[in-house]
């Protein structure tokens, strides 16, 4: 029998405000796979369904879905960083949402991005797959929104 993952690791929640533009940020954050290094690169394409592929060297090969896109606001899309390589299906993908808004406060060219990666504990996968994708996610949206922050402030 399957244990569930603890609620509390299903789930990862991360935010970062940046000093940026909201059409830039907004830019980088709709691209389909951004948080994946890649060598494929093709244009944005936001139709529910869509699939890209990201590829790199070093992490392999990650097909990445559009599920949902409202300009400017929102953005969620499925992902199966736990099996490189494999193709997307229900059992083997997380969904990992972003949220952008602008910031609170006085400052009109700063922009909150939140992040939510969910469906760890729903994976296919023995218990120990499951929390090592929620760790190392956890670890990996810290650098990937520091690097987010990095490129749309550089711009």
């Amino acid at each position: 029998m399957r244990r569930k993952v603890p609620a509390m690791s299903d789930r990862i929640e991360q935010e970062i405000t940046i000093k940026a533009p909201l059409d830039r940020v907004w830019q980088l954050v709709s691209e389909p796979g951004w948080w994946v290094p890649s060598t494929i690169t093709e244009p944005a394409d936001h139709t529910p369904g869509h699939q890209v592929v990201r590829e790199s060297e070093k992490w392999g090969r990650f097909p990445v879905e559009v599920v949902r896109v409202d300009p400017k606001n929102y953005a969620a899309f499925r992902w199966a960083s736990q099996a490189p390589g494999a193709e997307l299906t229900p059992g083997n993908a997380t969904l990992v949402e972003f949220h952008v808004a602008p910031a609170a406060g006085n400052d009109t060219d700063a922009v909150r991005v939140k992040v939510v990666e969910s469906g760890f504990a729903a994976l296919d996968a023995p218990e120990s797959v499951r929390e090592q994708a929620w760790k190392d996610n956890t670890g990996g949206w810290e650098m990937e929104l520091g690097s987010l922050r990095e490129r749309a402030e550089a711009a």
